[in-house]
């Protein structure tokens, strides 16, 4: 092929190439990873066809339950606030609006995993008490010796 035709071929493909490249920017044609920094939480997520793919958002939290939790409910005010802040501007490009509703979306229907972990609180004495109780009950059942017979109606006495 001649020199002039190698150009002309060069020049024919990168503009075909912008020309696909900027559709499928523009119908948002391929997976995207985004993280946004929201409030000191990093958000990570996914989208495709402007819309966000709820699994994706803060999986890489998911095994540990309350940094996972709290993501979740970062990510949603996160959505709330881009669609505000979104739908308050005027003469947003193509891409702003689909942004725009891609967040809005989010919004409505994002539902974030609401958990919190605590230590277990002291048992009372009445708690105690009753579970002495309960495990002579069950020895009692086993076992049918009068002295334990004995000590479980003494202490399920003082439980009650």
């Amino acid at each position: 092929m001649d020199p002039l035709s190698q150009l002309f071929a060069a020049y024919v493909e990168m503009v075909s190439n912008n020309i696909t490249n900027a559709y499928a920017d523009a119908a948002n044609m391929t997976v995207t990873a985004q993280t946004i920094t929201y409030q000191g939480t990093d958000i990570r997520f996914q989208h495709f066809l402007w819309q966000i793919k709820q699994e994706s958002v803060c999986a890489d939290l998911q095994q540990q339950a309350t940094p996972y939790s709290k993501c979740t409910q970062q990510a949603k005010a996160m959505f709330t606030d881009l669609c505000n802040q979104l739908s308050a501007m005027k003469n947003l490009s193509q891409k702003g609006r689909s942004l725009s509703r891609m967040y809005c979306n989010a919004s409505l229907n994002y539902k974030p995993m609401i958990a919190t972990i605590s230590k277990p609180r002291q048992k009372t004495e009445q708690e105690l008490k009753d579970k002495e109780c309960n495990v002579l009950i069950l020895k009692a059942m086993q076992d049918s010796s009068p002295e334990l017979a004995k000590r479980r109606d003494k202490v399920c006495a003082e439980a009650k």
